[in-house]
């Protein structure tokens, strides 16, 4: 009886998530099944529309993720005519061509609706309905573009995994898709599957240098192979670790901001924390398979050095010869073995006396110093952020001036708003409303409600102040007011607003 429980209940359990692995196929066998039968009378029925969606989304996986940007419907529409053309041996004119795509191109989107089909849930007693899409849309900068869904990125790895890419580096591909639509339990299902490709890679690592040890070329061999498809990723894959990761945290930062209002946040909350742990792990397991593979190369570089040396070095074994002329009956091989012997010349000798020189060569007592010209002249650098300051002092020291000029022109208890300095400004200065320095400086000038120049002269308090001591060197007496008018905007040029300052002066 317990074994009949168990059966039953894992039928019953199981079969809702049975039914959601099997929607990634659904579309597949939806759009092979007649695709081109009813199409234009059956003209293009030597077509597989099978191969066309597979090679549309592999083309949209490439432009998406690989190159990271939308796909446009005539990017598209070029790309499946070259399939007519070199796959199909199609000839049909432009006109056709472009009927045939359109037709094929409805069809993936499903007419933009989503693919769908009911089953019965036995644990929750009624019907419920599955959906997806392939192929999704947006508009972006006013134009129509397209991208490729999780279910469809998932459903091309299951068939065959991209052998021009990562595997691992499409698999995290497919997670930031996951981690966006806010399906954290399927996250965790491609972080074991990444963890099970690093394992895989471990594994070969091993059989590498297993192969390596006892035949070098058949070595040397797996060793090229094995970087060409697992090494030469790791960088790409390291980045796509740290961008999932910053998406796991802004997502678990979004869930925090909405707090525990339900049991769905608190279990989302929980799958989020479940996926950073296990997204850590497999970024330190990825970590210890780089040191591994980097060790793999020294240790590869180490045999293969010392093979080629081996190959290299001269020597020859009589003993092995005498026996291979004994066994083939042929004693001609002996002329291969007596000429080089008999061809040695003698008259390329190492002269002795030239040992004698070598002993007796003395090397130079002194190493010659350096001379350093007293006249040298010390090079100055200039920094970037010296320069800008510089800049900012000038101008400041510039806007100052006209102000102070403008006030020195007024009697006591007089003055004028901003309104009338800055169309004071605009006739000495053509674009002064698009230099930032002239609003920084406002707004340190605003700091105080007043300034007296004998004052500063003596101690400054603000970087303002000090553009404004030396800006009004050689003045005395003078000190004004600053009032503000936050109900009167000025505009400049339509650029900015600003609040109106009434400048007076007092002394």
């Amino acid at each position: 009886m317990a074994e009949e429980y168990i059966l039953t209940r894992d039928i019953i359990q199981d079969h809702s998530e049975r039914m959601l692995n099997i929607k990634k196929y659904y579309p597949y066998f939806k759009l092979t099944d007649g695709a081109f039968s009813q199409f234009a009378g059956g003209r293009y029925e030597q077509l597989d529309m099978g191969y066309i969606l597979m090679a549309v989304l592999r083309f949209f996986i490439e432009e998406n993720n690989f190159r990271e940007k939308d796909v446009t419907y005539e990017e598209y529409k070029s790309f499946v005519h070259d399939i007519y053309r070199r796959d199909f041996m199609l000839a049909i004119d432009s006109e056709e061509e472009a009927e045939l795509s359109a037709y094929i191109f409805d069809k993936i989107k499903n007419d933009g609706r989503p693919f769908s089909y009911s089953y019965f849930d036995p644990a929750d007693k009624k019907q419920k309905t599955v959906r997806m899409k392939l192929i999704d849309s947006r508009i972006k900068d006013d134009v129509i573009c397209y991208y490729i869904t999780s279910d469809a990125i998932e459903f091309y790895l299951d068939t065959k995994e991209i052998k021009d890419e990562s595997s691992i580096s499409v698999a995290q591909v497919l997670l930031s898709k996951m981690i966006a639509a806010s399906n954290f339990r399927g996250g965790i299902e491609v972080i074991k599957r990444i963890n099970s490709e690093v394992g895989r890679l471990k594994a070969r690592k091993n059989e590498v240098l297993n192969i390596l040890s006892y035949d070098v070329f058949e070595g040397a061999r797996a060793y090229e192979e094995f970087v060409n498809t697992g090494m030469r990723w790791f960088e790409d894959e390291q980045k796509l670790f740290v961008r999932n990761m910053e998406l796991v945290r802004e997502a678990a930062k979004r869930v925090e901001s909405l707090g525990d209002r339900d049991a769905e946040n608190t279990d989302t909350s929980s799958e989020i924390f479940y996926l950073e742990a296990e997204l850590k792990k497999a970024i330190t397991k990825h970590s210890e398979l780089l040191a591994a593979c980097t060790d793999l190369q020294i240790k590869a570089d180490e045999i293969i050095s010392g093979a080629k040396f081996s190959k290299l070095r001269r020597s020859f074994n009589f003993k092995d010869a005498l026996r291979t002329m004994m066994n083939k009956g042929d004693s001609q091989m002996l002329e291969s073995m007596i000429i080089p012997i008999l061809n040695l010349n003698t008259k390329k000798q190492f002269s002795l006396t030239s040992i004698d020189r070598l002993l007796m060569a003395k090397p130079a007592s002194d190493e010659k110093g350096e001379k350093v010209k007293e006249n040298a002249t010390a090079v100055t650098y200039i920094y970037e952020d010296e320069v800008e300051e510089q800049r900012i002092s000038s101008n400041y020291v510039t806007l100052i001036k006209i102000l102070l000029d403008k006030l020195s022109g007024c009697q006591v208890g007089e003055g004028f708003d901003l309104r009338s300095f800055n169309e004071h400004l605009s006739t000495i200065f053509e674009g002064v409303y698009k230099n930032g320095d002239y609003y920084s400086m406002l707004v340190h000038m605003c700091q105080k409600k007043s300034y007296d120049i004998d004052e500063v002269a003596k101690d400054t308090d603000t970087f303002f102040e000090a553009e404004l001591k030396e800006a009004a060197k050689g003045m005395s007496e003078l000190a004004f007011s600053l009032t503000f008018d936050d109900d009167d905007k000025v505009s400049l040029e339509g650029i900015f607003e600003i609040s109106n300052i009434y400048f007076q002066r007092v002394a």
